[in-house]
């Protein structure tokens, strides 16, 4: 079968084009003919991740004149561009509610459209195949867990001792704000005042920033290819990721496979392997303490971490591996081509509403931007400020600011203004 893979930034490194790569190079080696087609065509070829190298990536123009059997957005952006390629099923490789990614209106109504037609989805997190099969009962929808590679991550016998300075390591990019890397970097600031910390930072993007924790700078690890990080791992014995937004999060459990645990975030997708108090420590977002306190506890000289640290492994052991992964995603594209399943006969559909993005929805915004609103005032307020209004239009008040003198007319708003403070 012809697979493509529609995507957007596959030059810079992240966990999200990590699961895509393995896909696609897993697929090919199903004897499938596999293309990742991005949104613009990179400057220089991307070599983060090794399998890049025997992938076929072709731009979106050069695809235009090809027949595929598959076609897959993989982000939400890229779901716009379905339409300009000719397939038998148009599907959503969907990694997370990628809404919850933007503050702006104008994206988050836009990535809701991506959800307006019965595609056929494939999804990494059981809360996504339900919440898509709620959305879109029209639809169909695969569930295929992310694997852990062994290659790049391989599975230690046992975890290493602890030794000195209870060893963290932070993950994520510090620009992207719902990955918690600030707020990380606060809470080892407060439990430094407690107990003695060695701390690391493993980024995609450290965004010139060079952090410290206790009066020690950070040692930090930026854009490292994925065939070292599990060196850098296993160096140290807890992973912090304070994330609010995932679909479902692998750097936990590649830092299980290294023998190490994590204190992360109660986020969506965290249920495919986390279990508080037995692999790892969840930190509920309503305690700022929390994480604070779990780090401090994991530093003293009890059975919680090493407990934690073998069950971690003991996952990471258990967990399926890319080759069963792929399989998983192989098989579902192989029975739905066997049935002679298609949806083709949505292509018009993804025009019509790409088109709705392109000429309606930016100009919808772009207008409302340019209409300053007031600001909305309580009940309260709305009397308080029509008793002012109609103080300053008496004739009276009218009076005696034109027989006032400026600096008198200046105090007087001056005490005004801290009164209303």
């Amino acid at each position: 079968m012809r697979i493509g893979f529609l995507v957007g930034d596959i030059v810079n490194i992240s966990g999200g084009s990590n699961v895509i790569i393995e896909h696609a190079a897993g697929l090919r080696d199903r004897g499938h003919d596999v293309v990742l087609i991005p949104s613009a065509t990179p400057t220089t070829p991307p070599s983060w991740h090794p399998l890049l190298e025997g992938l076929a990536i072709r731009p979106l123009e050069a695809c235009r004149v090809e027949r595929f059997d598959f076609v897959f957005a993989t982000w939400w952006v890229t779901w716009f561009d379905l339409h300009l390629l000719d397939s038998a099923v148009y599907g959503y490789f969907n990694q997370s509610y990628e809404s919850r990614f933007h503050t702006e209106r104008h994206h988050k109504l836009q990535n809701r459209a991506t959800y307006s037609l019965p595609l056929f989805f494939i999804t990494e997190a059981r809360w996504l195949e339900e919440f898509i099969t709620h959305l879109l009962p029209q639809a169909r929808v695969r569930h295929v867990p992310n694997g852990l590679s062994r290659s790049y991550f391989p599975v230690r016998n046992a975890p290493t001792p602890r030794s000195g300075p209870l060893k963290v390591v932070v993950e994520g990019p510090w620009g992207v704000p719902f990955k918690g890397v600030r707020e990380s970097f606060g809470v080892l600031e407060a439990a430094s005042r407690e107990i003695a910390l060695e701390v690391s930072w493993l980024t995609s993007n450290a965004g010139g920033q060079r952090p410290s924790v206790g009066g020690r700078p950070v040692s930090v690890y930026e854009r490292i290819p994925i065939d070292q990080v599990a060196s850098l791992l296993r160096q140290h014995d807890v992973m912090l990721k304070l994330s609010t937004v995932e679909g479902m999060y692998g750097p936990p459990l590649e830092m299980f496979s290294q023998g190490g645990t994590a204190i992360t975030t109660p986020v969506s997708g965290c249920d495919e392997y986390i279990v508080h108090g037995h692999n790892a420590l969840l930190a509920p977002s309503y305690d700022e303490l929390a994480p604070v306190r779990y780090l401090t506890q994991l530093a003293q000289p009890t059975e919680l971490l090493t407990s934690l640290k073998r069950n971690a492994l003991a996952t990471a052991r258990a967990w399926p591996d890319w080759q069963q992964s792929t399989r998983h995603f192989a098989e579902a594209l192989e029975e739905a081509h066997h049935e002679g399943y298609t949806n083709a006969h949505l292509r018009s559909a993804l025009a019509g509403v790409s088109a709705m993005r392109t000429h309606w929805a930016d100009e919808a915004w772009r207008e409302a931007s340019r209409q300053v609103q007031p600001p909305a005032l309580g009940h309260w307020e709305s009397l308080v400020l029509k008793q002012v209004r109609a103080l300053k239009s008496s004739a009276s008040v009218k009076t005696l600011k034109r027989a006032s003198p400026r600096l008198l007319k200046d105090l007087v708003k001056l005490a005004a203004a801290r009164v209303l403070e």
